[in-house]
């Protein structure tokens, strides 16, 4: 979420709850309760997760409690607590003392008290901040099965050394979204897959429709595919930016000029430039302001499907003039899509019974029944590729779910390293700069390389 997330947007994650991480709950694998609860207790609660005398810390946000009135997505909350539930009948000399952090300190004070050796016994984590651990999570091997299934940018970036070090449980990607009876009419029904074909088919409609031919958010990790689609690199293995390479600075100069282009031939609209929020370009097309966008695999539910049918003025079936389709890339053969989403990591180290217990409730996260009962009710994409293909585990209302799991295959996760935040704010402004003729895209490329190394060189010295 969406971050970027599908993410999910981590404004619905800015919930308090329990004490602040640094002053929080110390890991405590297997520390003594009361001897366990008594059979009238409920099994899993908001604050706890089973009935045994053994108790297991493990912090986690509002959005995945298994109480639906204390959810923010509380469709989900029954999946979890089945899950749950399922796992403390499993473990009954175990229960889960659950801690929910605010988000805003939540990743900097989990890496503090890893680092002092006090960390809870299990957390859910953004699978952004994974490689940021790596150091201090527990592989998982032993209780989940069959990693291969995992797609593979979930392999690279929760392994390392064969060792699965978080249990990644949804995702999302990023695509193109088209009205079908436009491209009819311009491209014999076929989306654009090269840039060349973006700028020939919207230039058309541009020129012949009383809309606005294709919109985008101006956002890093939105434009970034048309990089990584080249197989542009933005950091090195030790984490340093590598933009001024030649083949990483050839892809990000045509990418900038191709955004470039969109503008200038009129293709898409100036004011692309102030967009803000992805909900504006649902927003659009709703409106019939709009042929393409640039979107989240989930808006075609949340942001085209749902409101339109629940809008008494319009047929219930006119979103289905939108599709979906892989994001245009410079040469047909090339592709790409951004993914997020969160994940679940161990931090109990050791094979003792209280730290395998825990690994095997974060294993629950990623068994594919779990996995799948979770993302049908919340309208979430598997990171298990055979998830898709049980309807018995996931079988959701949502549509295009085939198509999304094609564009899957080559998702690109965001590098997670400390000068990806400078480079991700510095490429927002070499775009801005590019889309208001600030800067020709060679330029604002080098300025881009410069202001990450001048970050990069501060906080090494």
């Amino acid at each position: 979420m969406t971050s970027d997330t599908t993410d999910l947007s981590r404004r619905r994650l800015l919930v308090t709850g329990g004490a602040a991480l640094a002053t929080g709950v110390a890991g405590c694998t297997g520390s003594q309760g009361n001897g366990g609860l008594g059979s009238d207790e409920p099994l899993v609660t908001h604050e706890r997760f089973g009935k045994g005398g053994t108790g297991l810390s493990y912090q986690t946000s509002t959005f995945y409690t298994p109480v639906e009135s204390e959810s923010d997505q509380p469709a989900a909350a029954p999946a979890l607590r089945a899950q749950h539930e399922e796992w403390a009948r499993n473990h009954p000399d175990y229960r889960i003392e659950v801690e929910y952090p605010a988000f805003g300190q939540w990743k900097d004070n989990l890496l503090t008290r890893a680092a002092e050796g006090n960390p809870p016994d299990g957390s859910t984590v953004d699978s952004f901040w994974v490689p940021d651990f790596y150091e201090y999570l527990q592989p998982l091997n032993d209780s989940v099965d069959d990693v291969d299934d995992f797609f593979p940018f979930v392999r690279e970036t929760a392994m390392r050394d064969g060792d699965l070090l978080a249990g990644w449980k949804y995702t999302g990607c990023r695509c193109l979204y088209y009205r079908q009876d436009i491209l009819d009419r311009y491209n014999d029904g076929d989306p654009p897959r090269t840039w060349e074909a973006m700028l020939s088919v919207g230039e058309d409609i541009a020129e012949n429709e009383a809309l606005e031919a294709f919109m985008f958010k101006p956002g890093a990790f939105e434009n970034l595919p048309y990089f990584w689609g080249q197989g542009g690199t933005l950091v090195d293995d030790e984490g340093a930016p590598v933009l001024g390479e030649p083949t990483n600075r050839r892809a990000m100069v045509r990418t900038l000029g191709f955004i470039r282009d969109l503008v200038e031939t009129g293709v898409a609209p100036q004011r692309v430039a102030s967009i803000e929020e992805v909900e504006t370009l649902p927003r659009e097309g709703r409106a019939g302001n709009l042929a393409m966008f640039l979107g989240n695999n989930d808006q075609i539910e949340r942001n085209l499907k749902n409101p339109i049918e629940q809008n008494d003025d319009v047929p219930d079936d006119r979103w289905q003039r939108w599709q979906v389709a892989q994001i245009p890339m410079r040469r047909a053969d090339q592709f790409a899509t951004g993914v997020g989403g969160w994940a679940e990591g161990a931090f109990a180290p050791g094979t003792d019974d209280g730290a395998a217990a825990m690994k095997e409730f974060i294993a629950k996260f990623v068994e594919p029944e779990s996995m799948g009962r979770y993302c049908e009710a919340a309208s979430l994409l598997p990171t298990r590729e055979s998830v898709f293909n049980d309807e018995d585990l996931y079988n959701p209302d949502t549509p295009y779910q085939d198509k999304f799991r094609e564009f899957l295959k080559d998702g690109v996760a965001r590098p997670a390293v400390p000068i990806y935040s400078t480079i991700a704010t510095e490429y927002e402004t070499a775009i801005e700069n590019v889309l208001t003729g600030q800067a020709a895209p060679d330029a604002a490329v080098d300025t881009l390389r410069r202001q990450a190394f001048a970050t990069l060189y501060r906080e090494v010295v």
